[in-house]
């Protein structure tokens, strides 16, 4: 790891996320602050909040011992919400903003040239749910342009942003990634029990938003295809969103509705995933996936699409099934496949457990982030020179 002349200043690194919950990404957040040099870092976390309410962010950030900071919540075009992050940043001198999603790219950006604070964008990815979320995500990409530095946390999210015209020199891919150990704990529920899955039947798992880019309903008509063929497998996807009726309607529709759960979202995704006997992802687009991460901790074979940074995670035939995007026929003869055969779902949920526990640890990406900072703080200073 690169020293630097400049290490016995600690630094403020602020980190801006707009969320109220903790997901995968919020996890890799905090994942990331518990292994920073206190002495070398001074690791802040801001997120909004209502007025009256509690961020479940900032909660957890806080019980972990972290200094966290709530800005308050405001449409997004009160040019207030510029100002509040010029405040902030000026209070507590930052050295470096790291921005995570669409708000904080676009509005840190524009308080960091108000403070000459050098920003670094991170991007997951882009789901183009809605028309309200395309417009956001078009400026998010006319504002990477503009950060100092942008990391991308796959290589497939990293060639779409080089499309746009990020520079490579302004590019890092450092993945997501995981503490498999933390997988192996003992689950705190009985999720095959709640769901009512017989003790023979196979528990087909997905997990994430109920809307359109993760495409749940191809999960809907390929179990129509699978239990026509297996017909002691169940499926449950956790998550809630605007699908939801949707999903519903196509459940009774295919008539396969004793056979599949919307049991809505679970946040003990340990327990979920120790259930499941496959996991299955059909999104349209991925960044890194941390479920994908998540089932491999728990050595659960994946069948997923190969968008985005899933092939990077998804060996097909070696740990889990790639198929293209709406394949229903393709998802349904994977899954069929696997239902049938406890050997291969054990053989494929160990390969990926081993191989996200060599290759995507917190340990490298804490290194990879922190020769980041020093590269960006080192230019900080060579222009104040």
């Amino acid at each position: 790891m690169q020293q630097h002349a400049h290490k016995q200043k600690r630094a403020t690194i602020v980190h801006l996320r707009d969320s109220n919950f903790v997901g995968g990404p919020e996890r890799q957040i905090l994942e990331h602050f518990k292994r920073m040099d206190p002495e070398r870092y001074n690791m802040v976390l801001v997120c909004y909040e209502n007025e009256g309410e509690t961020n479940e962010l900032r909660a957890r950030a806080q019980d972990m011992g972290f200094q966290c900071l709530a800005l308050p919540v405001r449409s997004p075009f009160n040019p207030k919400g510029i100002t509040d992050i010029n405040d902030l940043l000026r209070n507590l001198q930052a050295d470096v903003l790291v921005t995570h999603g669409h708000k904080g790219n676009i509005f840190g950006r524009i308080a960091c040239w108000m403070q000459s604070v050098p920003t670094i964008a991170v991007s997951r990815g882009w789901t183009m749910e809605s028309l309200k979320i395309r417009f956001f995500e078009f400026l998010d990409k006319v504002f990477l342009l503009f950060a100092n530095h942008v990391v991308a946390v796959s290589h497939g999210q990293g060639k779409k942003i080089r499309a746009i015209g990020v520079s490579p020199r302004r590019l890092s891919v450092i993945h997501n990634s995981i503490d498999t150990t933390k997988w192996e704990s003992v689950k705190v529920r009985d999720i095959r029990a709640e769901l009512g899955v017989p003790a023979d039947g196979v528990l087909v798992v997905s997990a994430g938003r109920l809307s359109p880019e993760k495409d749940q309903i191809s999960i809907v008509r390929a179990a129509r295809e699978v239990l026509s063929q297996v017909d002691n497998v169940y499926f449950a996807v956790f998550g809630e969103g605007v699908l939801r009726g949707e999903l519903e309607a196509a459940c009774a529709e295919a008539g396969v509705q004793d056979h599949f759960f919307l049991p809505g979202f679970c946040p003990d995704m340990v327990s979920v995933m120790h259930a499941a006997d496959i996991f299955v992802l059909p999104s349209l687009t991925e960044g890194l996936p941390n479920v994908v991460l998540e089932a491999f901790a728990c050595a659960k074979p994946v069948v997923a699409t190969a968008v985005g940074g899933v092939p990077e995670l998804v060996s097909d035939g070696e740990n889990g099934f790639l198929v293209e995007v709406r394949d229903v026929r393709a998802l349904a003869d994977r899954l069929a496949s696997l239902a049938r055969d406890g050997k291969a779902r054990e053989q494929f949920g160990l390969a990926g457990k081993k191989m996200v526990a060599r290759n995507f640890t917190y340990s490298e990406q804490a290194a990879r982030y922190e020769d980041l900072y020093e590269s960006i703080l080192g230019s900080r200073e060579s222009a104040g020179a």
